[in-house]
């Protein structure tokens, strides 16, 4: 019996043995927290991080990661906006109040774009952080922003139309210039539309909504109107060039042509990329442009009043181009064969030494041509 009974519970055991193993690999000594932790009445503190992960194409980084880099883009050209209207106040006293006004407007109004800009920042990455449900909506200093930018454009864009309309002949002044005016008119007010849409809606969804009848519009307008001003002025230019007799103009109006070109590439470059992401559906990277579209016409204003004084500096510079020689007379005064009429008191020169020194070479020390001429008068 004894021998049956060893038989029966060594299987037993060795069936069982791996089933402790299993058990004693998970077991601790520990008791849980829960066993030694008594019950609170009121709930424990949630210790978890905000969740940051959020559907919206505005989110954090994916959406304001690019509108912080447009932010900090912007606020680097608005210090290039500062130095180049310092720059002319010291350079231009001289100029026109008005000149002096439009300057003035553009600093301004570019101080308050960048302030709004500064702002909405503000308010999605530090005010709001960790909450995702404000992503959705708009703060206001967004559309204030859309409104103060697209005044910039506005006004850099009639200060060009009104150099076409100067330079233009008569007959075809307001033949050039009016579609140039009409637009910016159309321009200014898609833009408006879509600044008080923003005001009422109030959610980031409108752009979405107002993509093809306001925004892209709106885009579409800009680049056609710069490749218009550029366009008229290279052809002005151009004619002008043309037209003069003098190498030293043509080289000057050639000059103005490259800055005309210069100045359209990069703010056609900006607005066309803008309206590329508009009709991608990337409203991120659309909100970083339109922070630098701004920057970019304030400064190419800017920097066209302030080329004058380089222009006039290299025209002065340079020598005449014409074989003309100065023609000076030795001893004026007293000149030999001077006969005076009695009728009508004039002097007639008979014979007069003339001296003829050519200006037009570089001047030598102490070997100056002098070439004696005689002849009559």
């Amino acid at each position: 019996m004894l021998v049956f009974e060893a038989t029966q519970v060594i299987p037993i055991i060795l069936v069982q043995l791996p089933t402790f193993k299993k058990q004693d690999r998970f077991a601790t000594d520990t008791p849980s927290p829960r066993s030694i932790v008594p019950s609170s009445p009121h709930p424990a503190p949630n210790l978890s991080f905000p969740d940051t992960s959020y559907s919206n194409d505005m989110g954090i980084p994916d959406g304001f990661g690019s509108a912080l880099i447009g932010g900090l883009i912007s606020a680097m050209l608005y210090g290039i906006t500062t130095l180049q209207t310092s720059v002319y106040y010291m350079h231009y006293a001289e100029d026109a109040p008005t000149t002096k006004f439009l300057v003035a407007a553009i600093w301004i109004l570019d101080t308050i774009h960048i302030s709004f800009i500064c702002h909405m920042l503000y308010y999605y990455l530090i005010t709001n952080y960790g909450v995702p449900t404000s992503l959705e909506r708009i703060v206001w200093s967004f559309p204030a922003s859309l409104l103060v930018n697209v005044l910039v454009v506005c006004i850099v864009q009639c200060v060009f139309a009104h150099i076409i309309y100067c330079l233009c002949r008569h007959r075809v002044k307001w033949l050039v210039t009016a579609p140039i005016i009409l637009l910016i008119l159309v321009h200014f007010g898609f833009a408006l539309e879509t600044a008080i849409l923003m005001f009422i809606n109030q959610q980031f969804s409108i752009l979405t909504q107002a993509r093809f009848y306001a925004v892209a519009p709106a885009l579409a307008i800009v680049a056609l109107v710069e490749v218009l001003i550029t366009v008229s002025l290279c052809v002005l230019f151009y004619d002008g060039g043309s037209r003069s007799g003098f190498p030293r103009s043509k080289r000057l109006f050639h000059t103005l042509i490259i800055y005309a070109i210069n100045r359209c590439c990069l703010t056609l470059l900006v607005t066309v990329a803008e309206l590329a992401v508009n009709l991608d559906q990337l409203n991120n990277w659309t909100i970083g442009l339109d922070f630098i579209i701004g920057k970019l016409y304030a400064n190419s204003l800017l920097a066209s009043l302030n080329s004058r004084e380089h222009l006039r500096s290299k025209d002065e510079g340079t020598l005449p181009d014409l074989p003309v020689s100065t023609i000076h007379f030795a001893n004026p005064l007293k000149l030999p064969g001077v006969v005076e009429s009695s009728k009508d008191g004039t002097k007639q020169f008979i014979v007069p030494e003339v001296a003829v020194t050519d200006t037009t070479t570089d001047p030598v020390p102490d070997k100056t041509m002098v070439l004696q001429r005689e002849g009559e008068v």
